[in-house]
């Protein structure tokens, strides 16, 4: 629009010198410079102080649609502008009876009649004598104007709406650091951000403002980044965190009239980051985890192989003498009980998920006593009472682990600060649901109790009644999914200020096995077979293979897996059977079982480590094992497992014989 109107104006500043030329005598004007007036761009007419048309020119005819002949007997603005005649003809007296200039906006009449909005310039001609002689009217056509008007509202409109429909915060800040326009968003920190300070709106004060993104992007003229935590009593998370950006707004080179700020909640990412790193470090505490597992089983086999030897040898020798033998199986007892350890840091490092087998519950849970006293302050009591024969159970061990550790670190936090009684309590239950028997496994502690109003929501996940930091909520979700997984169900009795009690109940397996049976299933096997042992540990091999001798094998034994497959290779007739260790430089278990295949497919070999993580059933079965356990096992379960393997013998197809023991 800009030329326009610069293009107009000295047109109007051409008709006003014509007019000055002339002295006022209009039909004069009008006759001598017609051609001149016909190259004038926008319409232009003339009336005498009568308001009687005196003439215009060839733009103002083309305007109106009509031939330049045409006379106005009845006046021009019957014709120009209908509905507004007796007004405009009103403001031509005026005019002319005042002297002077005038311009507004008014309507006029196209070729097709149409009405549109036109500016009216009007100047008084006067003559010589200053007497008034006429009026000059020249007509800018708006409808030009209007569209670009509409075109630009619809612009506005639009981007009024995507800015508005946007989850990001957008404001445009002045120099002075106020709010001149906000999007909708803002509004969920500040009401009525308009005329607002910066610092009002995301520090929630009034205060000097400190040296932000937004106070560097007007002094550097550059696009700042920055981190804002919102502190807005009227945000809805007052730990809300926005990621900011501040881009200057620069109506000249280097001069900044303004900065919008685009302001995003941050706050989501970063607990998922949080979250990330967690994870990431509990992996690298379950790399490490299984390192240490690794070795610290190397270090137990020895212990847990040379004191079975040392018993085996006193039976033999007819020595009978009870202290050492109690003194053995202290040592035996202690080094199941660091194996067990063992096994819990890498279940609740790894991420691996157990499958469910049948258990007897009362073991699980005097094992979780014992890591739990250790816990619990010296203020709390703990009451077990277990019943040792109420029935097995289809579960996995690891999540009764969780289950219970989760229900004890509750009851002792709702204990907290004051003495107090946990009871643990493993039963048959009275109940008799779908003709099955159940057992009962209960929680119960003496603390704060659970809040009635509160009482259906402690099994969602995320609600926790915690301060900040203290817990996740997910706790009792877990418990609640777990049991509901394993077929059991899960009640709840509270009272505030008396204490709650979680009553598990889970279904009783029909089969009769003892636990005795269970865990003395092996009896002691021996044979006189040949037995390739290869383990990198000097340790390892001297025990494990003075055990098998004990036995009855011959035994071989490698402590390099290279040696071993060289040896073979010569003469692998000479073997009966190959145990062998899965973690070893230069050749691991599994690659050197592959190669063993491949010159004597029917060779039984057995796999153990004291590293399950690296352990695959499905690679070991394709590499030919042909079954596995983990270090350090008892002296009955490895003679079970060797007399199995060397009286099962290998099916014709490779891979397909017996299953995987998976024994630890």
């Amino acid at each position: 629009m800009t030329p326009f109107r610069k293009t107009t104006m000295k047109q109007g500043n051409l008709l006003d010198n014509l007019v000055d030329t002339h002295a006022g005598n209009l039909e004069d004007l009008i006759r001598v410079e017609q051609g001149l007036l016909n190259a004038l761009s926008v319409p232009v007419f003339f009336v005498d102080t009568s308001g009687r048309f005196l003439g215009a020119n060839k733009a103002f005819f083309v305007f109106l649609g009509l031939d330049s002949r045409t006379e106005f007997q009845a006046g021009v603005y019957q014709r120009l502008a209908t509905r507004f005649a007796s007004e405009y003809q009103e403001i031509d007296r005026r005019l002319i009876a005042d002297g002077g200039s005038l311009s507004f906006e008014g309507y006029a009449n196209d070729k097709n009649m149409i009405e549109g909005p036109v500016i009216y310039r009007k100047t008084a001609v006067q003559g010589t004598d200053g007497t008034a002689t006429g009026l000059v009217t020249m007509l800018y056509d708006l409808s030009e104007l209007k569209d670009v008007r509409k075109a630009l509202a619809k612009s506005e409109a639009q981007k009024q709406a995507i800015l508005d429909g946007l989850p990001d915060i957008v404001i445009l800040f002045d120099k002075n650091m106020k709010v001149v326009w906000a999007n909708n968003s803002v509004r969920k920190i500040c009401s009525s951000p308009i005329g607002r300070h910066c610092r009002e709106i995301f520090c929630g004060d009034s205060g000097d403002c400190a040296d932000c993104g937004l106070t560097k992007s007007f002094r550097s003229g550059n696009a700042e980044s920055w981190m804002q935590r919102v502190k807005l009593p009227g945000a809805v998370d007052p730990e809300t965190v926005y990621d900011m950006i501040g881009t200057p707004v620069n109506i000249k080179p280097k001069v900044i009239d303004s900065v919008v700020v685009i302001a995003r909640d941050a706050t989501e990412r970063l607990k998922l980051e949080k979250q990330l790193h967690h994870a990431m470090k509990m992996e690298a505490i379950g790399t490490l985890a299984g390192g240490i597992a690794h070795d610290f089983n190397n270090v137990l086999t020895p212990i847990m192989g040379y004191s079975e030897i040392i018993r085996l040898h006193m039976r033999q020798e007819g020595d009978g003498r009870k202290e050492i033998i109690g003194y053995i199986d202290g040592i035996l007892k202690a080094a199941r009980r660091a194996r067990r350890l063992v096994e819990q840091i890498l279940t609740f490092s790894r991420s691996s998920e157990q499958k469910e087998s049948l258990q007897y519950i009362h073991p699980i849970v005097k094992e979780v006593m014992k890591l739990i006293c250790t816990t619990l302050p010296s203020t709390i009591e703990i009451r077990q009472e277990i019943d040792e024969h109420c029935g097995m159970v289809l579960v996995d061990p690891v999540q009764i682990h969780q289950i219970l550790i989760n229900l004890c670190t509750n009851a002792s936090f709702a204990m907290s600060g004051t003495s107090g009684v946990l009871t643990i309590r493993l039963e048959k239950s009275t109940r008799q649901n779908n003709d099955r028997d159940w057992l009962e496994l209960s929680v119960t502690d003496t603390g704060c109790g659970i809040d009635p109003t509160i009482r259906d929501r402690i099994f969602e996940p995320y609600f926790t009644t915690k301060q900040k930091g203290q817990g996740t909520g997910m706790g009792l979700a877990m418990v609640h999914g777990i049991i509901s997984r394993q077929g059991g169900e899960l009640e709840v009795e509270s009272e505030v200020g008396r204490g709650t009690t979680f009553r598990i109940f889970l279904p009783v397996s029909k089969e009769t096995t003892s636990f005795d049976q269970v865990v003395n299933t092996e009896d002691m096997a021996g044979g006189s077979e040949r037995i390739l042992l290869v383990d990198d540990e000097e340790q390892v091999v001297a025990v494990t293979g003075e055990l098998l001798e004990s036995l009855g094998y011959t035994v071989t034994g490698k402590v390099s897996a290279r040696e071993s497959l060289l040896l073979f290779l010569k003469s692998s007739n000479d073997f009966d059977l190959v145990i062998t260790d899965l973690t070893m430089p230069y050749l691991t278990g599994l690659e050197l079982c592959k190669k063993m295949k491949e010159i004597r497919p029917n060779i039984p070999i057995i796999l153990f480590t004291g590293y399950r993580e690296e352990f695959s059933s499905v690679v070991a079965r394709e590499a030919g094992v042909d079954a596995f356990f983990m270090k350090p096992i008892s002296f009955r379960e490895m003679a079970g497992i060797v007399r199995k393997a060397l009286d099962a013998g290998v099916a014709p197809n490779p891979g397909v014989g017996m299953p995987l023991h998976l024994l630890s």
